[in-house]
């Protein structure tokens, strides 16, 4: 997961979405991404010169000074042999936020993947964020297609073998 910069976080939020959207350009530093607060105003006018004005705003509340780890998961990655355990602790908070069922993808009713975060259209899944290009690996180990990421054990299990075969750069992390 890359950070973006205040600024260009900003204009991304101004121009990614499929409405226009009116917010005020502020710079924002890497700790208040986060926190960005999304005012959006839509006025539609028709025959009888009606306007309807709907402003939407959208937010997370995220605590700055929360330590950037999952602490509760600690003792599991040491299990798993997931070391150094202060670096997959910082990962799981990094890359899920400590949840054991994040997925970085949204599909349709269909299957059909219509959002995605990864550029070549993988995804990842489950507390490590384990990417969809090991679906090979994730048969092996985990006897299950990718949704068993979304398993503790099988994320855990996966991450490790990664781990042992490349090391830290699955997560982006020179070792």
């Amino acid at each position: 997961m890359k950070q973006i910069s205040g600024f260009f976080f900003s204009v991304f939020l101004l121009f990614s979405c499929g409405a226009p959207v009116s917010a005020p350009l502020v710079i924002i530093s890497p700790e208040q991404i986060e926190t960005v607060a999304i005012p959006t105003t839509t006025t539609t006018t028709t025959t009888t010169t009606t306007t309807t004005t709907t402003t939407t705003t959208v937010a997370r509340t995220v605590d700055f000074k929360e330590p950037k780890k999952c602490p509760k998961f600690e003792p599991v990655f040491e299990a798993y042999g997931l070391v150094p355990v202060e670096t997959f602790s910082y990962i799981a908070w990094r890359e899920s936020r400590c949840r054991i069922k994040a997925i970085n993808a949204i599909w349709d009713e269909n299957g059909v993947m219509v959002w995605h975060l990864n550029k070549n259209k993988t995804w990842d899944s489950g507390l490590l964020q384990v990417n969809s290009s090991h679906r090979t690996i994730v048969k092996k180990i985990c006897k299950g297609d990718l949704e068993m990421l979304m398993v503790l054990d099988c994320n855990l299990r996966v991450a490790k073998y990664l781990l042992d075969n490349g090391g830290l750069a699955h997560w982006g992390i020179k070792d």
